[in-house]
C-alpha cells in the first residue's frame, strides 16, 4: 500500500475511533451535504473547504472529481492485485426531512403523485450522460454500479410509489446495459433508501429478465439486497421464484445496509447480530443452493453471488465454504467479493491471499465513486457512519474488574491470565472510585440490594461525571438510579452529566447467547453511548430495544424463561430415560432438538405451523400433544410467566390488569 494512502487511512481511523473528533465530523458532513449552502459553506465553491475535504475524506473514499483523476485511481488498484474495479457516478438523492416531506414520507406514509408526463427530462439525460462517462473509465472485467435516484425527481417519484420509472429512464438503462455487455462490463444496481427500494427492485428485476440470459447462466446485472432490512428474505424469495419460473439468472449482491440514518428504524433488524445472521444466512444459503424452499421442495434457480462486506468472518467463512463445496464436487454458485475504497483493506488483502486448489485468488473488487465534491458528500457521510460503527466495538483498550473478595480476584486472574499479564485487564479490589475515574464506560453489576450503598460512596458521583453508566441491576429503574447520582440530573450540562442506561441481560451471557434488553433512553441521550452499549452487549448475545413501560415484563420474559426452558428440558430428559434412552444420549438429543426448533422459529416459521408440520393423523406426536393439552400445559406455562411478570412489577410497585395478584386486595 502506498505510504500516502496508509497515512491517510491512519488519520481517518483516528477520527473514527475518537468520539470527540467523530461526532463533530459527522455533523459537519451532514450539514454540508444539504443543497443550497452559501459560498462559504459550499464544498465546490469554497477553495479552502474543498481542499480540506479533498485531502482527507474525499481522497480516502472517492476515485476522483475528473475523468483523469478517476482513471488513474482505477489503474492504481489494478496494480495492487485486485480482479477489477467497481465504479459509480456519485449523483444521488440525499434523504433528509425536506426530501421526506417532498416525497410524502415525513410521517412514514407514501403519497401517490400524479403520473409524470412522457416528456423529455433533463435530469434523466444528465444522469445518462454521467453514467456513460463512468463506463468510459473502466474496462473489460470491471463493474459499473448505478445510483438510479440520481436521475431526478420524476424517477424518485415513481420509485416512491413503487412503480417503474418513466420510459426515458428505462430506455437509458437498457442503452447502458447494452453498451456494458459490448464492453465486457457488468452492472450492479445499488440499493438506496428504503423509501425508493421497492421501485428500484422492480426495475432491476425487469432488467435481469432481459439481460441475464445465456447458455452458461451469464449475469450482466446484479440487484442489491440489504440484509439489515427485516423484509429482505421475503423479497429475495419472490425474486428467486421469478428467476426459477422464467429461466433467467438472478444477480444476487448482498450487503448489510448503509442508510440507517435515514431509513425507518422499525424496518431494520433490532441488533447487529440479527443483521449478521441474516447476511450469513443468505450468503451461505446461496453457496449451498438452499434458501428457504428453494433447493429443497423447489428447484434452486441460476444465481450469481456478489458478497459486498467489510466483515472478515462473513467473507472468509463464505470463501472457505465455497472452496469446500468445489473440492467435494457439491453444487454451488459463482461468487465475487467486494469492499469499498478506503475501508477494510485488511479484509481485501486477506481474501487475495486465500488461494484455491488451482492456485488462483478469489475475485476481489474495490468499489468507489466519482463526481464533484458536492455530489459525493452524501456518499462520504455514509462512509463516515460505517467507520464509526466499525470502530465502536473495538474502541475499548483497557478493562477494569471491580471485586470485593480475594476469591473473586483469584478466580478472574485464573480465567484471564493473558489479559492481566499484558495490561488489558486490571483487577481492582475495594477501590471503585479509582476504577471509575480511569474509565469512560462503567457497568453497574452489583447485587440489587447493594446498589444504594455502592452509588452513595463518597467521591463516586464525581468519578462518574460526564460518563456512561450501564446498569444490569434487576429491579432498579433508571430514574431511581439517577436519583442517587447528583450528576445524573437532567439539569446538568451534557458535558458533565452521568448518562444512565438500564439493561437486562440473562444468564445465557455465560455462553454468549444472552438476550439483552436495552431500555429506550430519553431523547437527549447521546447516540454514541447507545452505540457503545450495543457494541458491548453484542459480544455476549443479541440486543433488543424496549420501551420503559415494557421493562418490568421483560425482566421475566427475558430473565425467567431460561429457567422455564430448563425445567421442560429436564422433564423430557427424565421421560426419555424412563423409556430406556441413556441419560447422556437423551440430553444430547433433547438439547439439539431444542436448538433446531429455536432456529426454525427464528427463521420465521410460526409455532403453530411448526407444530402442524410435525404431526400426522393418528401419529405419535399428535398423541403426545393431546396429553399436553389435556394436562393444561399451555395455561400453566402462561400462568408461570404471568406470575414472574407480576413479581417483577411488584418489585417496582407497578400494577397491570393481567397480573396474577394485586397487592391492594391480595387476590390471585
Amino acid at each position: 500500500m502506498p505510504t500516502g494512502m496508509l497515512l491517510r487511512s491512519l488519520f481517518i481511523a483516528t477520527v473514527s475511533s475518537n468520539r470527540f473528533l467523530l461526532i463533530p465530523s459527522l455533523h459537519i458532513l451532514s450539514f454540508l451535504s444539504k443543497p443550497g449552502r452559501s459560498y462559504f459553506l459550499n464544498a465546490d465553491r469554497n477553495p479552502v473547504l474543498h481542499a480540506i475535504l479533498k485531502k482527507t475524506f474525499y481522497d480516502q473514499f472517492c476515485a476522483g472529481e475528473t475523468l483523469n483523476e478517476t482513471t488513474a485511481c482505477v489503474q492504481s488498484f489494478r496494480e495492487l492485485g485486485f480482479k477489477g474495479f467497481i465504479l459509480t457516478y456519485a449523483k444521488e438523492l440525499v434523504m433528509d426531512k425536506k426530501t421526506q416531506a417532498e416525497t410524502g414520507l415525513e410521517n412514514g406514509v407514501k403519497v401517490k403523485k400524479a403520473k409524470v408526463a412522457d416528456t423529455f427530462d433533463k435530469h434523466i439525460e444528465e444522469w445518462r450522460v454521467g453514467t456513460l462517462q463512468t463506463l468510459e473509465q473502466i474496462g473489460d472485467g470491471d463493474i459499473l454500479a448505478l445510483k438510479t435516484t440520481g436521475a431526478g425527481p420524476s424517477v424518485t417519484d415513481a420509485f416512491t410509489a413503487g412503480d417503474l420509472p418513466p420510459e426515458q429512464m428505462m430506455l437509458a438503462l437498457e442503452e447502458i446495459a447494452t453498451k456494458c455487455r459490448e464492453r465486457g462490463v457488468r452492472i450492479i444496481v445499488d440499493a438506496e433508501s428504503q423509501a425508493f427500494q421497492h421501485g428500484i427492485g422492480r426495475t432491476t428485476l425487469d432488467l435481469m429478465r432481459k439481460f441475464n440470459r445465456g447458455p452458461k447462466n451469464e449475469v450482466l446485472i446484479w440487484n442489491t439486497y440489504q440484509a439489515y432490512l427485516k423484509r429482505t428474505p421475503g423479497v429475495l424469495a419472490e425474486h428467486l421464484a421469478a428467476a426459477q419460473k422464467e429461466g433467467f439468472t438472478l444477480g444476487l449482491k448482498v450487503v448489510r445496509g448503509a442508510y440507517i440514518l435515514s431509513d425507518d428504524r422499525s424496518l431494520i433488524h433490532d441488533t447487529k447480530q440479527d443483521t449478521d445472521d441474516a447476511y450469513n444466512a443468505i450468503a451461505q444459503g446461496a453457496l449451498r443452493q438452499e434458501i428457504g424452499e428453494f433447493g429443497t421442495s423447489r428447484p434452486f434457480p441460476a444465481v450469481n453471488l456478489l458478497l459486498a462486506s467489510h466483515n472478515r468472518e462473513s467473507l472468509l467463512g463464505a470463501h472457505r465454504l465455497h472452496q469446500q463445496r468445489l473440492a467435494a464436487n457439491l453444487p454451488t454458485v459463482p461468487v465475487t467479493y467486494a469492499q469499498l475504497h478506503g475501508m477494510s483493506d485488511d479484509v481485501s488483502f486477506s481474501l487475495l491471499q486465500e488461494k484455491g486448489a488451482d492456485g488462483e485468488a478469489p475475485a476481489v473488487y474495490k468499489c468507489s465513486t466519482w463526481g464533484t465534491m458536492g455530489e459525493c458528500l452524501g456518499y462520504l457521510l455514509r462512509r463516515a457512519v460505517e467507520n464509526r460503527d466499525a470502530h465502536t466495538a473495538a474502541s475499548f483498550t483497557h478493562y477494569t474488574a471491580c471485586v470485593h473478595s480475594a476469591s473473586s480476584s483469584q478466580r478472574l486472574s485464573s480465567q484471564f491470565p493473558e489479559q492481566e499479564k499484558n495490561g488489558t485487564l486490571t483487577i481492582s479490589r475495594n477501590d471503585n472510585i479509582a476504577a471509575a475515574t480511569s474509565s469512560t464506560t462503567i457497568i453497574l453489576g452489583v447485587d440489587p440490594s447493594q446498589v444504594s450503598s455502592t452509588l452513595a460512596e463518597p467521591g463516586l458521583a464525581a468519578a462518574l461525571k460526564g460518563k456512561l453508566l450501564i446498569s444490569v441491576a434487576a429491579g432498579w429503574e433508571r430514574q431511581d438510579i439517577e436519583a442517587l447520582i447528583p450528576t445524573a440530573s437532567s439539569t446538568t450540562s451534557e458535558k458533565d452529566r452521568t448518562w444512565v442506561l438500564r439493561t437486562l441481560p440473562n444468564i445465557a451471557a455465560l455462553v454468549s447467547q444472552s438476550l439483552i434488553a436495552i431500555e429506550d433512553p430519553d431523547p437527549a441521550f447521546p447516540a454514541h453511548h447507545l452505540d457503545t452499549a450495543n457494541a458491548i452487549f453484542s459480544q455476549v448475545g443479541a440486543t433488543v430495544h424496549i420501551e420503559p413501560r415494557h421493562m418490568p415484563a421483560t425482566t421475566a420474559v427475558g430473565g425467567s424463561t431460561p429457567a422455564f426452558f430448563a425445567i421442560i428440558c429436564d422433564a423430557l430428559i427424565d421421560a426419555s430415560v424412563a423409556v430406556g434412552v441413556p441419560r447422556e444420549k437423551a440430553q444430547q438429543m433433547i438439547y439439539q432438538s431444542m436448538m433446531g426448533t429455536a432456529a426454525m422459529l427464528k427463521s420465521g416459521v410460526h409455532p403453530g405451523v411448526l407444530r402442524d408440520q410435525g404431526t400426522s393423523p393418528e401419529g405419535c406426536t399428535i398423541a403426545g400433544v393431546m396429553v399436553l393439552e389435556e394436562g393444561g400445559v399451555r395455561g400453566t406455562v402462561g400462568r408461570a410467566l404471568r406470575e414472574a411478570v407480576t413479581v417483577a412489577r411488584l418489585m417496582g410497585k407497578e400494577e397491570h390488569l393481567n397480573d396474577t395478584r394485586h397487592p391492594a386486595d391480595g387476590s390471585r
